[in-house]
């Protein structure tokens, strides 16, 4: 059989026309089906963006609400502490960390039950006599027991463009007279501005006096070896430990007078000026506004990632709600489907 052989039927302008339109009718179907679905995923993709968006959102504002609920707890444990070290001890004396020896900083700056802070105070005050109140201020810490730290004047009847007649002084007070002293500045002039902030540093006092007391132990097992050596080299070999883990429990004390130091005696920073003067603002320069930024930048990080770790257990939860649901969505359409199968 041929081609020739083959009666094919006649195409008719009817014919013709029902092919047409079958076959656009396929391709608007097609093109239907494939724009249901990119709308679909593009809803889907919204969908996800908002909601990560809302976590964040909701997490930037949880996690500065629940650091700020933590700040409040150490401002109110350091302020304990504070009062708790300046207690007279069994024999009278007042324990204060940098007044005494290493043994007694060691105990006043972080006691076993009681929190270690360290609190530092800036202070803008203006007075007739800015050079006065900064020599009254470094008395008045000197008769607190503390001791002036620095203090810089200038003079303005000098030929110095720069001299303003302003003063500047930092002195360290006991912590447990933070208050009272930059309280009673009112006698000295008009107090503009008082900052105080507060640094919790128990984790590493702890950590310092756990690993002092494993240093020492050390340092006296290596001297006894030192003593039962029975050959020179392992004399040779014991002190040359000995030396190390020496050098090391020094510079561990060292720190740890420093914090105790910080604990017991409060830094305080006055700016003094005359009355309607101009003071420079803070941040100044590009440099400090870029820090001030970059402060700026991670105390928010820490807030979300704050607030993230307080939703991820929420979230764990609607996952496997959606999953469920997803789930049961699935097994309802397959036995709509096989239904379908069935009836047809």
């Amino acid at each position: 059989m041929t081609t020739d052989d083959i009666a094919l039927p006649e195409l008719t302008r009817s014919r013709q026309d029902d092919i047409e339109r079958a076959l656009f009718a396929e391709i608007a179907a097609t093109e239907s089906s494939t724009r249901n679905g990119a709308t679909r995923r593009r809803r889907r993709g919204w969908a996800y963006a908002a909601a990560a968006a809302a976590v964040l959102v909701v997490a930037g504002f949880v996690g500065p609400a629940l650091g700020s609920g933590a700040g409040a707890g150490s401002f109110a444990d350091g302020a304990a502490s504070q009062e708790s070290m300046a207690r007279p001890d069994a024999e009278g004396t007042e324990m204060s960390g940098g007044l005494q020896d290493l043994g007694d900083a060691g105990a006043a700056a972080a006691p076993v039950d009681e929190r270690a802070v360290i609190a530092r105070a800036e202070a803008r005050l203006e007075a007739d006599d800015p050079a006065d109140a900064a020599d009254e201020i470094g008395a008045r810490a000197q008769a607190s027991r503390g001791y002036v730290e620095s203090l810089t004047v200038s003079d303005a009847a000098t030929d110095d463009a720069a001299a303003t007649g302003d003063a500047r002084i930092t002195v360290r007070i006991p912590a447990t007279g933070l208050t009272d002293f930059l309280r009673d500045l009112d006698d000295l002039g008009a107090v503009r501005a008082t900052d105080i902030s507060r640094d919790d540093v128990t984790a590493e006092t702890t950590d310092l006096r756990a690993r002092i007391a494993s240093l020492e132990t050390s340092v006296e097992r290596l001297r006894g070896l030192i003593s039962d050596a029975a050959s020179t080299a392992d004399v040779l070999a014991a002190e040359e430990a000995l030396a190390q883990r020496q050098a090391d429990l020094d510079a561990l004390r060292a720190r740890e007078k420093t914090l105790a130091d910080d604990v017991a005696l409060s830094s305080a920073t006055i700016t003094i000026s005359r009355p309607g003067q101009a003071v420079a603002a803070e941040p100044d320069g590009f440099g400090d506004g870029v820090a001030t930024g970059w402060n700026a930048l991670l105390v928010t990080l820490n807030g979300v990632v704050i607030g993230l770790g307080f939703l991820l257990p929420w979230l764990a939860v609607a996952a496997v709600v959606v999953l469920i649901v997803r789930v049961a969505r699935g097994a309802r359409r397959r036995r709509r489907t096989d239904a379908t199968a069935d009836d047809a």
